[in-house]
């Protein structure tokens, strides 16, 4: 009964809790407040984005417009903006464009702006509440777990974690963790009060289009889709009102060649489309930006998938061409009148049901919603487009779809589908081809790829859980390649229109403007070499409350033409297969350390714990990359086949010993992979290579060795790091930024002598412990540490568990319960350090080699573990040793072999522990007896019979269990017995046990100030002469001028002032340092005190460091 309360209380509180949520989800809408940014850097394209549907810049530093690539400054993407529109009928009865579009930072009456009210509200899509962490201004990404909200309003509905506190709330599920980068928000166009229309009749002050965007962005550093970014917008329509006419359009705003630091290049843009791939995409007139910097390349936008007709009986996709069907023409265009008797096709708009009949002699009336079309005989009909009706009585709907462009004489007129198929349903040719009005819903395999072999794997679309539909034969929902998770098997409309404009030409908030350059057939190409912007889209589809429309886009770029389409070409195939391409391992952590001409590098191995959603754990290897540059461009390239840097070659690379090495059998890009020479996997590297001074950018990658048999190639993660003109450095946990200087002035090193690594009493394994420091820096003083161990029995003597290390000093477990303790094994470095085992045995063996007696020529031992039927067996864990003496110096214990006593008696000898220095207790099996010498361990002195000594254990009659077995034997045929004073040694390799304990004690670096003293001389400026500029200087980011300079002083101590005089004596500037102990370096940025250059001449400089001393020096700067 209590049981039954406790789950009725519980289930209470879990529906309060969902229903809390729940409603907190209802009561949300778009408030500016709730605006926000991201940067997506997760590949070789870095750009801001806005949770109210913008990508670009929103003049909110630092804002990135569409760099590419990463690092270089060079822009692309000033601005991408969203606009949902629809055709209305509003309160007065008046009929309306609404078009809602993301807002933007600019004054009324800006072109970039959106709709501003009377009082300077947006009018526009905003952002919902609850999407971000409330204390930060980003939007969630699934990198920055700050970002995340408390818990998540849209998983109210999941009864078992309501709102996912915590989790990562993944397009691909909780703390899924599918691509390299994830974003996340939530909007909507509650706010776009521009027009008397209101779409839902439960809600007075919802405006708009009744419109909830849900927005997320990928990225991947796969190098097949490295140069682009992913964008998913779901639609939901949360109002009352029904439409026929929706449209989406996205607007491209660029100025493509102008840099970060220099624009000027936006006037010689020009722009194509390409129907059949869906493609809308700019490039730069002469390839050349401002400056002169070149190739400019491309940039574009691909509908990767958008909603459906499956009414219109048109193929809207265009992949039914190779099936039946009739070719759409323009000559269907031509207007015709009816005749009694002429073969008419009527349209069922509830069912979309066609019926052939003849054409009667009086009036037909076809009822469209709350409309009524009449035909009659003589009436001329002709196929009026976007009514959404078959107005030519074929069938087909809206198959005149298009625009005219130009003026006269030169206009151009278009038509959407002309060149398409569709149903010819007078001859019933095309009814017959499943691709032309396909649907994911359907229960049919449209496009005939699902395979019976890859794909039956049930319902839930994962291998080996028994679900409905799997190994059946035959195709299910949920399986891959089958309706819902197919997306060619939607007759998707794709790219529908395609506008050219001067800049101003059309504003965002010009709603009508907007409408007409995203109608569907408006195509519009005209515009070239110019400050073009470009606005492209898909409709018109229809929305009824509660449903949800999904538009996929990929923003693309590539240096060509034809790497711009090879990088489409890889992006659509990406998302087909719903983003399965390989997944590059984890994304291992890298420790960067400086030193005096030399950079040490250690990381983590949580990289090789990764599992492919494909290729299950294929971990290879990890590459090192080293480069002065950010964007990792002084690294020699390695180029595809269309001549673009796919990869660098990097400065060291180690992989995992196995039968995968050379060049992967698989290419990417036309390039193959190397996968190293069996090198082994390592966790740090020594960079000797570096000079001081220079600041150098560092990356380990880690990799797998992809699938050769199912063609898929290998994977590496990224490299990222990125600076924004201000400074700010955002970087991936595998990327460290180290500038190896000297020493500062009485530095002292961390050191540590191994041999004063302590075996606490009882220690007794064979194994070594060794110490290496690897960062000195994080070296703790008079720190004390204890590595203890952890043992368990196998065949009845204990082995090596695990091992821990323990900061005594702290009481810090720095390393728990690891199994590293093999000879090769790569402890992870902790407190600085890096502890490894040499030398430790699998278990407990026989040491013949140190076992024996202490004089030569005595029957050599044999051991074995005592074995008689069934009879328990405990062997002693423990080197030990028999002294032979006089009969009576010890008694055997009584012990029953079986149900044959072996009895007690007196003996010549005794057996002692030699861990304990305790007598063990044995019994003794006399058979080689000679009257008068019994008791004496002997062998062969009766004949062949040899004496059998059974190590005891236990303490009672009861409990007492034999273990090792001692005889002795004659191997080379003339051994003597052994005789008083005769010593034997049994002793074993030893693994560690629990009863092992090593401890030392750390140094940690230090100043010493009498050092210090005597290394004051040493303090000097370099380069000196400075002349015209310094080989470490820092690339200039300025168009114009020149760009920051540098003077090192160095080997100065920890703290000190440094003043810089002019040979007049004036004081140039003051300089404090004050820096970290290894760290003898102050860098000058050559500027004085009230921030100006400082001239060409001679300096003088004086140091004073308190306790220490002063040193004066001169140095040059020329021109």
């Amino acid at each position: 009964m209590m049981r039954k309360h406790f789950l009725f209380i519980f289930f209470v509180l879990i529906l309060i809790c969902h229903t809390g949520l729940y409603a907190q989800m209802q009561g949300l809408h778009g408030d500016i407040v709730e605006q926000r940014n991201g940067v997506h850097s997760g590949n070789q394209f870095r750009v801001s984005f806005y949770n109210d549907g913008m990508i670009g810049g929103n003049q909110v530093p630092p804002d990135y417009f569409g760099e590419w690539p990463i690092n270089s400054g060079t822009q692309y993407l000033r601005d991408g903006n969203i606009f949902v529109g629809s055709e209305v009928l509003d309160r007065d009865g008046l009929l309306k464009h609404i078009v809602s579009e993301n807002p933007r930072n600019r004054p009324v009456g800006d072109p970039s702006a959106g709709d501003i009210g009377p009082n300077g509200e947006n009018w526009t899509f905003l952002p919902l509440r609850g999407f971000a962490n409330p204390d930060t201004n980003k939007i969630a990404m699934s990198k920055w777990k700050f970002s995340w909200p408390y818990f998540w309003p849209d998983k109210a509905d999941d009864l078992l974690d309501a709102g996912w506190a915590g989790s990562w709330n993944g397009y691909f599920g909780k703390n899924v963790f599918n691509a390299d980068e994830e974003s996340y928000y939530v909007a909507d166009d509650y706010a776009n009060q521009e027009f008397n229309f209101y779409p839902d009749s439960t809600d007075a002050n919802r405006r708009g289009l009744g419109i909830r965007l849900y927005f997320r962005g990928f990225q991947w550093s796969n190098a097949l889709v490295e140069d682009a970014l992913f964008v998913l917008y779901d639609l939901e329509n949360i109002g009352t009102r029904e439409y026929d006419k929706m449209v989406f359009g996205y607007k491209c705003g660029n100025n493509l060649g102008d840099t970060s630091t220099s624009g000027g290049d936006g006037n010689d843009d020009n722009g194509e489309y390409d129907k059949e791939n869906d493609l809308a995409f700019l490039y730069d007139n002469d390839d050349i930006g401002a400056g002169g910097w070149t190739p400019v390349g491309y940039i574009g936008g691909a509908f990767l998938e958008s909603p459906g007709n499956h009414f219109d009986s048109i193929d809207n996709d265009g992949d039914g061409m190779f099936g039946s069907g009739r070719i759409i023409t323009e000559e269907m265009m031509l207007p015709k009148t009816l005749h009694v008797g002429d073969e008419i096709i009527l349209t069922d708009y509830d069912t979309f049901v066609r019926e052939r009949m003849s054409m009667p002699n009086d009036t037909i009336r076809v009822q469209y919603q709350d409309l009524v079309f009449k035909f009659w005989p003589g009436k001329e009909i002709t196929e009026i487009p976007f009514n959404l009706v078959d107005d030519n009585l074929n069938g087909i709907i809206d198959e005149s779809n298009g625009a005219t462009i130009g003026t006269p004489p030169n206009e151009i007129s278009t038509y959407l589908y002309v060149g398409l198929k569709c149903v010819d349903y007078f001859t019933g040719e095309g009814l017959d081809n499943p691709l032309l009005d396909e649907q994911r819903d359907d229960d049919v395999d449209n496009d005939g790829d699902w395979n019976i072999r890859t794909d039956d794997l049930g319902a839930d679309g994962v291998a080996f859980t028994g679900d409905p539909g799997e190994a059946d034969g035959q195709p299910t929902s949920g399986e891959p390649h089958f309706d819902k998770t197919d997306i060619d098997e939607t007759d998707m409309l794709g790219l529908t229109s395609f506008t050219l404009y001067f800049w101003p030409d059309i504003p965002r908030s010009n709603d009508e403007l907007v409408w007409e350059a995203i109608r569907p057939g408006y195509f519009d190409d005209l515009l070239q070499n110019n400050n073009t912007e470009l606005l492209y889209g898909s409709g018109y589809f229809p929305m009824k409350p509660g449903q949800i429309e999904r538009f996929s886009m990929g923003i693309i770029l590539g240096e060509d033409r034809d790497d711009f389409y090879q990088n489409a070409y890889w992006v659509a195939k990406a998302y087909n297969e719903n983003y399965n391409f390989s997944k590059a391992p984890y994304v291992p952590t890298l420790t960067g350390v400086p030193g005096d001409g030399r950079v040490t590098l250690y990381w983590d191995d949580f990289a090789e714990q990764s599992e492919d959603p494909i290729t299950g754990k294929d971990f290879e290897g990890y590459r090192i990359y080293r480069s002065t540059d950010p964007g990792w461009n002084d690294m020699k390239g390695i180029t595809d086949g269309q001549g673009s840097v796919t990869y660098r070659k990097p400065l060291a690379q180690f992989d995992l010993i196995n039968e995968y090495s050379g060049y992967a059998l698989t290419p990417i890009k036309g390039v193959q992979f190397w996968l190293g020479e069996d090198t082994g996997i390592r966790h740090a590297f020594v960079d000797t290579t570096v000079q001081n001074g220079f600041t150098y950018y560092y990356a380990v990658t880690s990799y797998d060795r992809g699938d050769p048999l199912a063609s898929i190639p290998p994977s590496e993660c990224s490299k990222f790091v990125s600076i924004s003109t201000s400074g700010e450095i955002d970087k991936g946990s595998n990327v460290a930024i180290v500038r190896p200087e000297a020493p500062a002035a009485g530095f002292v090193q961390a050191d540590f002598d191994s041999s004063i690594i302590k075996k606490l009493p009882g220690t007794k394994a064979s194994g070594a412990v060794n110490y290496k420091i690897i960062d000195p820096m994080s070296i703790k003083d008079n720190n004390t540490y204890q590595i203890v161990f952890e043992d368990s029995l196998a065949e009845m003597l204990p082995m090596t568990k695990n091992f821990s290390i323990i900061n005594t000093t702290t009481g810090d477990v720095l390393v728990k319960r690891s199994t590293l303790f093999n000879d090769g094994d790569e402890v992870p470095v902790t407190d600085g350090f890096r502890i490894s085992f040499q030398g430790n045995p699998a278990e407990f063996v026989f040491d013949e080699e140190n076992s024996g007696w202490n004089r030569p020529g005595v029957y050599a031992p044999t051991l074995r573990v005592f074995n008689y039927r069934t009879q328990p067996v405990e062997l002693l864990a423990a080197d030990f040793k028999i002294v032979i003496g006089e009969v009576g110096m010890d008694t055997s214990t009584t012990y029953f072999r079986g149900t044959a006593e072996i009895p007690a008696i007196p003996v010549n000898f005794k057996v002692v522990n030699l861990f304990s220095n305790e007598k063990i207790k044995f019994a003794l099996r006399d058979l080689d007896v000679v009257e008068g010498e019994e008791g004496k361990f002997t062998a062969y002195t009766s004949g062949r019979r040899i004496d059998e000594l059974i190590l005891l254990s236990g303490t009672s009659t009861d409990t007492v269990k034999a273990g090792w077995q001692i005889s002795l034997t004659d191997v080379n045929g003339d051994s003597l017995p052994p005789e008083v004073g005769d010593e034997l040694s049994i002793t074993f390799h030893k693994p560690f046990t629990a009863r092992d304990k090593y401890q030392f004690t750390t140094a940690g670096p230090k100043i010493d100030k009498e050092l210090a003293k005597g290394q004051i001389d040493n303090i000097k400026v370099v380069p000196n002469p400075y002349v015209v500029t310094n080989s470490w200087e820092p690339l200039n980011p300025y168009s114009n001028g020149r760009g920051p300079r540098e003077l090192h002083f160095i080997h100065l101590p920890p703290k000190c002032t440094i003043r810089i005089f002019s040979v007049r004596g004036q004081l140039v500037t003051t300089l404090e340092h004050d820096a970290e102990l290894w760290d003898g370096t102050e860098i000058w940025d050559m500027l004085t005190k009230d921030e100006l250059d400082i001239a060409y001449g001679i300096y003088v400089y004086h140091v004073e460091a308190e306790g220490i001393g002063q040193k004066i020096g001169k140095f040059a700067v020329i021109k």
